[in-house]
């Protein structure tokens, strides 16, 4: 880090104000570079924030799809919940009519006895 070259003012004002703008210069090009730094940070974060929109945008895609597929078992389990309880009733049904042809066939036989 280089110092400017004093100048006519740069004396004056040591003289008339015992000011020393060496040490002023050098907070300067300390402030440049600290300015530089966070310059460089603010690049890097806006790419990474840019490559986090485009990875949210992939998942919103992926959940969206999801969803699709959610509701599509949903409503497949649904159906086949339907026609399960179609069949139970439909066993049921079938039990009671043999329950009651056995019943008829007992009485027939002990009549016949």
């Amino acid at each position: 880090m280089g110092t400017m070259p004093e100048n006519r003012n740069e004396q004056n004002f040591q003289v008339n104000y015992g000011l020393d703008l060496s040490l002023l210069e050098e907070k300067v090009i300390r402030l440049v570079d600290l300015i530089n730094r966070y310059k460089q940070m603010n690049l890097s974060c806006q790419e990474e924030i840019q490559m986090l929109k485009q990875a949210n945008q992939s998942l919103q895609e992926d959940n969206q799809m999801l969803k699709h597929q959610l509701m599509r078992a949903e409503s497949s389990l649904v159906a086949e919940t339907k026609v399960l309880e179609e069949q139970t009733q439909e066993n049921m049904m079938a039990k009671m009519i043999v329950d009651d042809l056995i019943r008829s066939i007992d009485s027939l036989v002990e009549q016949k006895d």
